[in-house]
């Protein structure tokens, strides 16, 4: 098991080495037809491991089996043998190994699966390892799965508090080491931009590039009203068809600038317009700023700005769309509808009474109080007269 696993290692570092050295496009297609054939190590190494997953010398190889699940499938085609060790593996990572060291080494492969069974296995690394780098790694990757990727699924405050926590975690006990193929340190850099910079209530990136229409350079936010940012691309037929629906809520919203993002050249933007028939302008992102800036990965991807550019709302246009826009939009208009606090009216004139027993009123025992500091008393009320009873006779 051992040399199959170093045999792999070394061959896929010489190759990512290769590959991130390569100058020219051609070289790099020449060595994606040579990667690492991963489809022999797979029956290599369930040929020497595959009696008896329990035995905790065989974790490594379990880690390796869920990082490649594809090259399992491509290994044993046909039936259901592939997802059988997939689940094997699973069984005996949760059941065997959550406390062993290097377990943590599987959190990539877990945090990549929405299954509520991988979360429950990340949860144990992280509460039941002994190991710090091993803990890190589970919290890294319970990090990963919390973050919503796409949909118009809205930040949670709690949701990114427990996600910053976990990156914190992450950050004291693995930062050197690797989720994955990834650095921790680049990862958790990348975690945390986003947290500071793209979620909502957080003030988005500023944006200053040139109008499709005009030429002349748009900074966003202006200061004016709110702005949704379109972030599109020509050549993805999604996000030309969602640029059309994005146009017409100019007039179900006259009180919002709507303004598509392109990552292509100039003329690439008007004459798709012009061939969509769309009467609105785009800006021309040419060298793709706004888009790394937004973290952009895939289009159509939209967020709501107020005028000071504080994110209203975000993410990819599904079926929540036109309601989460509807109660943005709603509740900026009920908070621009407030009105200003007035100050309080004046309270009306109290007399302030004279203090009692302070030092300069109290009176020395035995000394008379001089006639101006004698209390005055007000006079009680006089009774009506009463006619004195009878007197009783007198005994004899």
């Amino acid at each position: 098991m051992k040399n199959v696993l170093s045999v792999w290692n070394s061959r896929q570092a010489d190759w990512e080495s290769a590959f991130k050295i390569a100058e020219t496009d051609e070289k790099r297609a020449e060595l994606l037809k040579s990667q690492p054939d991963a489809v022999t190590a797979a029956r290599d190494l369930w040929g020497q491991v595959g009696r008896d997953l329990s035995k905790p010398y065989t974790l490594p190889a379990i880690v390796w089996f869920l990082d490649h699940p594809q090259a399992l499938e491509e290994a044993f085609p046909g039936g259901n043998v592939a997802r059988k060790i997939l689940l094997n593996c699973l069984n005996a990572l949760e059941n065997n190994m959550v406390m062993e060291k290097g377990a943590g080494q599987a959190a990539h492969a877990l945090s990549n699966s929405r299954d509520l069974r991988c979360r429950t296995i990340l949860e144990k690394i992280k509460d039941l390892n002994q190991f710090p780098e091993d803990q890190g790694l589970a919290s890294l990757g319970l990090a990963m799965v919390m973050k919503e990727s796409s949909g118009m699924q809205q930040d949670d405050g709690r949701l990114v508090a427990a996600r910053g926590k976990l990156l914190k975690d992450a950050i004291i006990k693995c930062y050197d080491s690797k989720f994955g193929p990834i650095p921790v340190k680049d990862l958790v850099k990348e975690e945390l931009y986003e947290i500071r910079n793209l979620n909502i209530g957080q003030t988005g990136p500023k944006i200053k590039l040139p109008s499709s229409a005009t030429g002349t350079w748009v900074e966003i936010p202006s200061g004016d009203k709110p702005v949704l940012l379109v972030f599109w691309d020509p050549r993805d037929a999604m996000s030309v068809k969602f640029l059309e629906k994005a146009a017409s809520l100019r007039k179900e919203f006259p009180g919002m600038t709507v303004m598509p993002v392109a990552p292509v050249s100039e003329e690439g933007v008007k004459k798709a317009l012009l061939n969509l028939s769309l009467d609105i302008s785009s800006l021309v992102d040419a060298q793709a700023v706004a888009f790394k800036d937004y973290r952009v990965a895939h289009t159509p991807r939209v967020y709501l700005l107020d005028p000071k550019g504080k994110i209203l709302m975000r993410g990819t246009p599904d079926l929540l769309f036109d309601a989460n826009l509807y109660a943005a939009m709603n509740k900026f208009k009920g908070k621009e509808a407030e009105k200003a606090p007035q100050a309080p009216s004046a309270a009306p004139s109290v007399l302030i009474p004279e203090r009692v027993n302070s030092p300069d009123t109290r009176v020395p025992a035995g000394r008379p109080a001089p006639a101006s500091r004698q209390p005055v008393r007000p006079a009680a009320p006089v009774a009506p007269p009463v006619s004195a009873p009878p007197l009783r006779p007198i005994p004899e």
